[in-house]
């Protein structure tokens, strides 16, 4: 089941594989939520932070 609340974090539940930017794979059962913002700090997983902040600012990367 996917849920997904407006100005939150995208919530999974059940089991998935969840594949990461190295190409490694993790089975998942269970509940997570994941960072729709880009400023946590436990990347791909929401750490709340975007409820400290008063204006969202997205993070960039270098090229």
């Amino acid at each position: 089941m996917v849920e997904v609340r407006i100005s939150h974090s995208l919530k999974i539940i059940g089991e998935y594989t969840l594949i990461h930017k190295d190409g490694t794979k993790e089975i998942v059962n269970g509940k997570r939520s994941f960072c729709r913002c880009g400023l946590s700090e436990t990347m791909p997983y929401c750490d709340s932070t975007h409820r400290s902040k008063d204006c969202w600012v997205r993070k960039t990367e270098d090229t």
